[in-house]
């Protein structure tokens, strides 16, 4: 019953003990990988930058950090209100000068109008969308022309994880996100192994070249 209820949290984090405990290892294990995605989005001042499943906050903290004080802005979506909620703290003061929103939906249909944004990015999220072809068609048509999109990954922690039976909902299969993204019009898609003080992780490019809209 404890473990449904932590792989129930690990897709859709709730208030609560559980909640509560997925952020923390959300925080734990996932901050260098945010961080990183960030830094491979190589941010400009006045991107118009999104993090989808944004969890606890830490990439689109690390993004209002590269972008500084230019007139770009940040939004970040999440399907789970407990996670509005912590971010929301976290950011509290990015919030109300403007800089970050947060919006609550689903990547299935994207709250944004087409070709808005510069930048995309996420951590240990595709593997949850419950169409991954629809959700890649959806930051396709928000995504601006000559954008980027950067997807970073674990796979060694995935592996651990699918054994402890913790991503009981998820289906993180990287070599069909790469074909989904290749046959819903992306380009330069490509994997590439990284390196972080000594810790393996693999990030995933995919490019928007022009757009006939």
């Amino acid at each position: 019953m404890m473990m449904e209820k932590f792989c129930q949290n690990v897709k859709l984090p709730q208030k609560g003990f559980f909640g509560w405990l997925t952020t923390k290892m959300f925080e734990s294990k996932n901050r260098f990988l945010e961080v990183n995605a960030v830094k491979l989005c190589e941010l400009k001042p006045d991107h118009q930058v999104l993090e989808l499943g944004f969890g606890p906050g830490l990439g689109l903290e690390a993004a209002v950090k590269e972008m500084k004080d230019g007139p770009g802005k940040l939004w970040g979506l999440d399907l789970s209100p407990y996670m509005i909620e912590v971010a929301g703290k976290r950011l509290k003061d990015d919030i109300n000068s403007g800089r970050v929103e947060l919006c609550l939906g689903s990547v299935m249909d994207l709250p944004f109008e087409a070709n808005t944004f510069d930048r995309v990015f996420h951590c240990n999220c595709f593997y949850f969308w419950p169409n991954i072809d629809r959700g890649v068609q959806e930051i396709m048509r928000v995504m601006k022309p000559d954008s980027l999109m950067v997807t970073t990954i674990n796979q060694a922690s995935i592996n651990k994880a699918i054994e402890r039976g913790v991503l009981k909902y998820a289906n993180p299969n990287v070599p069909l996100y790469i074909e989904v993204l290749k046959r819903n019009g992306f380009s330069n898609v490509n994997i590439q192994e990284l390196d972080d003080s000594g810790t393996a992780y693999q990030a995933i490019f995919a490019s928007v070249g022009k757009k006939d809209n």
